[in-house]
């Protein structure tokens, strides 16, 4: 497993020949960030809004990606996701988020998305429990800040964390705080490669992926 960070939420998965997008970055985005563009096999959006959801810049060419939206079940190329709803809110609005949980390779994700809220409904912790890997925001500001995104990994007890959305600084204060937070060094790594026996002994190990 590849996992390449973007900006903001927008990852990359590499399983094998097979290619996850994950809240890509549209070109409208009001951000100001240029976003990545590569072909995906699979696309998963959080919020339809155009800095989660710029499915435009996941497709090459002629092909199709499958397309994940919204709270619900799913399958493709075998493997399943699962999608809850929560609450985002970006400029003041609010917004429909979902929480998504889903196997690649033995390998559980959860994938938080534009949580704006630590209180997670007890049906969506009870169905995922504990997760390999979990993606958390940290930059506040309408998502979690970096104090109520430690406590809520507690809920999933996670053997690898990866924040998410912490400006274009991976020296920012969110990220300092959250370190601290958990107890962590969070080296700067280009990509994240792994496979499930190399992370069966880790508990809250802290992944820092510096955006491509």
């Amino acid at each position: 497993m590849i996992i390449t960070y973007h900006g903001k939420q927008f990852f990359k998965l590499q399983q094998g020949d097979t290619t996850y997008a994950i809240n890509p970055l549209s070109k409208d985005n009001t951000l100001n960030i240029k976003p990545a563009k590569f072909g995906s096999d699979v696309v998963l959006s959080s919020v339809r809004h155009p800095n989660y959801d710029g499915f435009e810049n996941a497709t090459y060419n002629d092909k199709e990606p499958f397309r994940i939206f919204g709270p619900g079940s799913y399958e493709v190329n075998g493997n399943s996701f699962t999608g809850f709803k929560s609450v985002a809110t970006i400029d003041g609005e609010e917004y429909i988020n979902t929480i998504y949980f889903f196997t690649l390779e033995g390998i559980s994700f959860c994938f938080l998305g534009d949580l704006g809220t630590p209180d997670i409904d007890q049906k969506t912790r009870e169905y995922i429990e504990s997760v390999d890997v979990i993606f958390v925001p940290i930059g506040g500001s309408g998502t979690l800040d970096p104090v109520q995104a430690a406590k809520v990994i507690k809920y999933f007890s996670p053997s690898v964390i990866i924040p998410m959305d912490y400006g274009k600084d991976r020296d920012s204060k969110s990220l300092e705080t959250f370190l601290k937070e958990t107890s962590s060094n969070g080296k700067p790594e280009t990509k994240y490669v792994f496979k499930k026996k190399d992370i069966e002994t880790l508990t809250g190990h802290v992944v820092v992926l510096d955006p491509e």
